[in-house]
This record gives C-alpha cells, sequence and structure tokens, in this order.
C-alpha cells in the first residue's frame, strides 16, 4: 500500500457481513472522490463454538456495526454509511460506541470532530419481537482474559455452584493457563484485523486505542446464544467506569467498553432487539479494584500464570513477551496493589524482580497513585486505592531500604491525602448483577 492520506476520504460504508462456514466476516470501505477506496474485511473465526448453528441475525448485525470503529478510525471520515437496514437504536449505539470508545484515540490524535460523525442508511421498519425464550437459568459463559479479575468471578461463581463454560478470543498462554487451573470446560474464538488495515496504519492512517471489550462482549453474546448458554458474565469492576482526563468537555476513558457507560448501552441495545438484557452483565461492577485484589489474594493457585501485563497479548506474536514486562501501567498497578497482600517475597516471585527497587518506575508510580500527570491510559484503578497499597507498604518493614519506597516515604502527607479523598463518581453505584449472581459474589 502507498502513502495513505486520512483527509482524502470523506465516508467508511459499512458494506454488509455474511457467515460462512461459522466464519463471520465484516466488510467495510474507505471511500473518497479523488483517492482510490480501501476495502476491508473483518474476520471472526468461530470455529467449534458455532459449528453448524444458525446465529442470531440480529447479533450478528450487531456485530458488524461493533467492529467498525477499528477500520473508520484509520481516515475519521465526516460519515458512515451503513448499507443495510437499521433501526434508529442501532444507529445511536453506533454513535454512542464511536463517542465513547474511540474517546482516548481522538484526544491523542487531536481529532475531536472523530467523535460525532453522520451515520446514515436505510431504516429497518420491521418491529423487534416482544419475546425472548432465552433460558435465564442455563450456565453462564465467562469470558477470560488472563489477569486477576476473571479468576475471581471464575472463582467465585464456582463456590456458589455455577459451572461456567469460559470463553477466549485468539490464543494467549496466560489465558490457556488459567482456564487450566480452573478445571472448566471452554470455547475459543478467533478474531482477524485486515492486514490493509495494519499497512494503512504503517503508511499514515490514524492508529489508536479502540473498544476492544466491545467487540469481544459482542462476540460472547453470539457464542452464548448458539449453545443455549446462560449470561454472558463479565468482570468489569467499578474502577473502570472512572476516566483518565477531560477533554473538549468530554470525559475520555481508556475504560470505556468495560465501564457501566457501555454496559448499559448494550444492554439497552439488546432490548431494543427484543432481547433480556439480562443476557450480559459484570458481576464484578460492585467491586473496586482493591477489593477484587483481597478476593484474589484466597486463589494462591493463579498466582506465578496470571498476567495483567498487554505486552503478552500483542497482535503481532513478534512482539509479546513471555511475562510482565514491568514497567507499564498495568504492571506498575498490579504490583502496588498486590505488594501488602501478598507481600515482598511473592510478588517479586510472580513479577520477576522488584518493581519498587526500580528508580525509572518512578513516574509511573506516580501517576499510578496520583502524584503525577494524569491516570494512566490502561486499565488500572483510581489513585485512592493504589495511595492506600503504597502507605501499607510503607508500613511494613520488610520493604525498608527499597530505594522508591524510601523515596515515597518521604512523600507520606501527599500519600495520605490522595488515599483518604472519596472515589471519584463515575456512576459507581449502578450495577446490573441480578440476585443469584449477586449471592456468589457475596460468598466470594
Amino acid at each position: 500500500m502507498s502513502s495513505f492520506d486520512p483527509a482524502s476520504f470523506q465516508v467508511m460504508t459499512i458494506d454488509g457481513y455474511e457467515v460462512v462456514d461459522a466464519t463471520f466476516l465484516a466488510h467495510y470501505t474507505l471511500r473518497g472522490n479523488a483517492t482510490e477506496d480501501v476495502a476491508f474485511t473483518e474476520v471472526v473465526d468461530f470455529g467449534a463454538a458455532l459449528g453448524d448453528r444458525v446465529p442470531d441475525e440480529r447479533l450478528l448485525r450487531l456485530l458488524a456495526l461493533t467492529c467498525s470503529p477499528s477500520y473508520y478510525k484509520a481516515a475519521a471520515p465526516p460519515r458512515i454509511a451503513i448499507a443495510f437496514p437499521t433501526h434508529d437504536f442501532e444507529r445511536e449505539y453506533l454513535r454512542e460506541l464511536i463517542a465513547g470508545g474511540l474517546g482516548e484515540f481522538a484526544y491523542r490524535n487531536a481529532l475531536p470532530d472523530a467523535l460525532n460523525p453522520a451515520i446514515t442508511g436505510p431504516d429497518d421498519g420491521a418491529a423487534a419481537p416482544t419475546a425472548d425464550g432465552w433460558d435465564a437459568g442455563a450456565q453462564p459463559l465467562v469470558p477470560v482474559g488472563g489477569g486477576k479479575d476473571s479468576v475471581v468471578s471464575i472463582e467465585a461463581l464456582k463456590r456458589q455452584g455455577f459451572r461456567p463454560t469460559l470463553f477466549s478470543v485468539n490464543e494467549f498462554a496466560p489465558i490457556d493457563r488459567c482456564i487450566e487451573i480452573s478445571g472448566l470446560d471452554s470455547v475459543r474464538v478467533r478474531r482477524r484485523i485486515d492486514r490493509r488495515l495494519i499497512e494503512a496504519n504503517a503508511n499514515g492512517a490514524h492508529n489508536g486505542h479502540v473498544p476492544v471489550t466491545a467487540i469481544n462482549s459482542v462476540i460472547g453474546l453470539i457464542v452464548a446464544d448458539a449453545n443455549g448458554l446462560g449470561p454472558v458474565v463479565l468482570s468489569n469492576e467499578r474502577s473502570s467506569n472512572v476516566g483518565n482526563v477531560t477533554w473538549q468537555g468530554r470525559d475520555v476513558n481508556h475504560q470505556w467498553s468495560k465501564s457501566i457507560s457501555y454496559e448499559t448501552l448494550l444492554r439497552d441495545t439488546l432490548t431494543g432487539y427484543g432481547l433480556n438484557p439480562d443476557r450480559y452483565f459484570s458481576l464484578l461492577r460492585p467491586l473496586s479494584e482493591s477489593q477484587i485484589a483481597d478476593r484474589f489474594r484466597t486463589s494462591p493457585q493463579y498466582f506465578r500464570d496470571f498476567i495483567s501485563c498487554n505486552r503478552p497479548f500483542a497482535i503481532d506474536e513478534g512482539r509479546r513477551g513471555a511475562t510482565w514486562c514491568g514497567h507499564c501501567p498495568k504492571c506498575l498497578f498490579v504490583y502496588g496493589l498486590m505488594a501488602p497482600r501478598l507481600g515482598r517475597t511473592e510478588v517479586e516471585a510472580i513479577f520477576g524482580h522488584d518493581l519498587y527497587g526500580d528508580v525509572n518506575n518512578r513516574p509511573g508510580f506516580e501517576d499510578i497513585v496520583g502524584l503525577g500527570v494524569h491516570k494512566p491510559f490502561e486499565c488500572v484503578g483510581e489513585y485512592y486505592e493504589a495511595a492506600e497499597s503504597l502507605l501499607s507498604v510503607l508500613d511494613d518493614d520488610e520493604w525498608a531500604g527499597v530505594p522508591l519506597v524510601e523515596e515515597f516515604r518521604s512523600r507520606r502527607a501527599e500519600l495520605e491525602k490522595v488515599a483518604t479523598a472519596e472515589a471519584v463518581d463515575g456512576g459507581t453505584a449502578v450495577d446490573y448483577v441480578p440476585a443469584r449472581y449477586a449471592a456468589a459474589l457475596a460468598e466470594a
């Protein structure tokens, strides 16, 4: 592909979708008046997770819409044209998905107009079904990401007598290890981004964060529905409701597709389709990151196998690492959270070395505990809980003499101010956990 000029494209069309031999294909095209069109195809290979079962057409249409921001962002043209009929609520879903899910992308690329493209297309005049034959009592589908959060959900559900089917998108060693430790059945789906998008990125296309959790959520809904399973049970905590920065009057949240805002949007969209919204919810929504860490400490069988660092999950296999990188915000946040809960010996064994012993991590830890620039654009919790954990380390003699611990000891007053501040209200009191699942959480 030659040079890619985002400004030369006036519209992205969402051309259509199909399922061929259990493989979902969604087609998109960036179009301009004086430039060659660039077409993309998103591929989701459901394989044995779908088999010869026919997926719900409504959910397939929703998946085509949900995958579209990955390709739209390459040029962020002023209009998106949907070639097939959709309802008003579906177009509204796409508007909100772009406005929230591409917030970080627009902020980093200084493209505020990318968050409000005109969305056009023929209207679907058919009425939505009024009844949903879904069995809410069937066993749930639980997405696994290889980190502590899904482990807490899995073990909480098992203790309550549930036997969930575990679900993953693509093959990653940390996910597979956690699934094996759980002893539960699992299904895997393979998703492939069009390589032409990777080429476009290398040749001048806009690039940045997209709402991946939204895509995986809709894939999970299709898998659960096709297999006669109960709800898709996410492991998104209340801390993900809190954004990173305010920009152009908007709350920019790296974790938007994990937040209560997206959870509500997707549930409302299911309702628009005539489907039960309880097909989708997050079990851990009532909990903070600190509370999840408290529960995770009771599952030592996962300690040497879970990973929250993004490096092992890179799309390009050549860029994947085998374990924690020890420098990214996720590594620093989880290390800080687990340090007082597991002790110095255990966290050093998990991460491979003492992250508080590396002075190069100072700016990263400052951002994590609220003494830096802003909350990092990563899946990390709130300032107060990171500051609480660091204060606990300062009071523990086994950490005496560690370089960054000693540096932060001189800033105790600043940390105490952060730790005692009220949690940010990002709709943290809202959750959709049904009673029988809330009981599992209560006994975790």
